[in-house]
């Protein structure tokens, strides 16, 4: 294997809303400030998310065709 061909990892801040998450990244700022926290937002919230697929006629035409579906999941 090659040896001093990937960049180093340095510690990385990733701020969302007011909490910080550490990693490390071979990112060169050390910080992102992220401006949409996931934790609220719809597309990730899944109370929410039922919400908006049912506002498109296509997903809600499938949850309606395939309503008793189970996926072998009981």
């Amino acid at each position: 294997m090659k040896t001093d061909i990937h960049p180093p990892y340095k510690p990385l801040t990733i701020i969302v809303g007011e909490d910080p998450f550490y990693t490390n990244s071979t990112l060169s700022s050390g910080q992102i400030l992220m401006d949409v926290d996931f934790r609220k937002h719809p597309a990730w919230n899944k109370g929410s998310a039922n919400v908006i697929n049912e506002s498109n006629k296509n997903v809600s035409d499938f949850n309606k065709k395939f309503a008793g579906l189970s996926f072998g999941v009981k």
